[in-house]
């Protein structure tokens, strides 16, 4: 029986990934609409915290504040992709001959009177092609607004008559009121997890901009941007943060210094707010195997390309923290988790609790 439900469930998973493959032309707008309301939602809960004295805005004026704070943001955040992948594809042949001439040095460095097969191996890694699939898919991405800004506004709207229907499913009181209770811790936690991400990974971000631009990298407030987006994915995310404005400032600069600089700055900037803050004041939300992050990559990526891989690990980690809140499904949060311990979700103690109190 335990078998036949693995084979099942196992069953269910394939075909539902593989629905997700065929279904992304369709999906893929409403996951990226379902993000946005998300966002906006969390702008608006903060919003209606603040205070001036007694007085704090009514919901639904913060809700139309963070409508346009967000859609403004994006917007000036998309803008400014599309403008800098247009000026660095333009640029990128120059880079690319800049660090081949470097490569050539350090061989001569060492004593190599010849590369061997350097010309090979550029010929293989071309740069503008990178960046052009790069901005493809933010092409790709702002040809769907129009469908993305429509499923957005269902999605607001339908958010006001959940309660409602919650109620029509379910009749009995106090069972309506402990899913009610559960849905809500579910989604403060979620709330908590994104917002938290958010705010470290624009911090690091500004703070990288910074940096670039005191030394004079080009493209500061692209890097930082996309610094943003990267932070979002532990640890490797952070590398490739790091290493493309660092390799950038090796490729414009004729010294080694404003590499050397760059370098050390951000790398002490993703290990201060990646490994000392964020885990402060994450707790073990995103405590997540970096097995699990490597495969969710792949996964995501092959599903629905680069926003798949942007969107692999916020999704992952939604994952654990529904599956924590569940005794069936908790041991795939533990699964999933890099260390077995999860900040989230009820504990040994409390369902032993409550089954305590429903046999009595």
């Amino acid at each position: 029986m335990k078998l036949q439900r693995a084979a099942l469930t196992m069953l269910i998973v394939f075909l539902s990934f593989y629905l997700l493959y065929l279904g992304q032309a369709l999906l893929l707008p409403l996951v990226i609409a379902g993000a946005v309301a998300y966002l906006i939602n969390i702008l608006a809960h903060t919003i209606c915290r603040l205070r001036i004295g007694r007085v704090s805005l009514p919901r639904p004026i913060a809700m139309i504040v963070a409508i346009a704070v967000i859609l403004a943001s994006l917007s000036l955040v998309i803008q400014l992709i599309t403008v800098n992948i247009a000026s660095v594809i333009k640029v990128a042949p120059l880079y690319q001959q800049n660090l081949e001439g470097l490569i050539y040095k350090g061989y001569e460095l060492f004593g190599v009177e010849e590369a061997p097969n350097i010309r090979e191996i550029f010929a293989q890694i071309n740069l503008s092609s990178y960046l052009q699939d790069i901005g493809g898919t933010v092409r790709s991405l702002v040809s769907r607004t129009g469908i993305i800004i429509l499923y957005l506004i269902f999605l607001l709207l339908e958010q006001r008559t959940f309660t409602a229907k919650m109620h029509g499913l379910v009749r009995d009181s106090d069972r309506l009121e402990e899913v009610l209770g559960l849905m809500e811790k579910i989604r403060s936690d979620i709330r908590s997890y994104i917002g938290i991400k958010v705010l470290t990974s624009a911090a690091t971000a500004l703070l990288s901009y910074l940096v670039l631009n005191l030394v004079g990298v080009d493209f500061a407030s692209f890097w930082a941007v996309l610094i943003f987006f990267l932070n979002f994915i532990p640890t490797i995310g952070s590398i490739i943060a790091t290493a493309f404005p660092s390799v950038l400032a090796l490729v414009q600069f004729d010294t080694f210094g404003p590499f050397v600089i760059t370098a050390s700055v951000l790398t002490g900037l993703q290990f201060c707010i990646g490994s000392l803050l964020e885990p402060r004041l994450m707790g073990n939300r995103l405590n997540l195997s970096p097995i699990v992050i490597l495969l969710s990559l792949g996964l995501w990526g092959s599903i629905w390309g680069i926003p798949g891989m942007f969107l692999c690990v916020p999704i992952t980690v939604i994952m654990v923290i529904i599956f924590s809140y569940f005794p069936e499904t908790r041991p795939a949060a533990v699964l999933l988790s890099g260390t077995g311990e999860l900040s989230v979700g009820p504990r040994r103690g409390d369902i032993a609790a409550k089954k305590q109190v429903a046999s009595d």
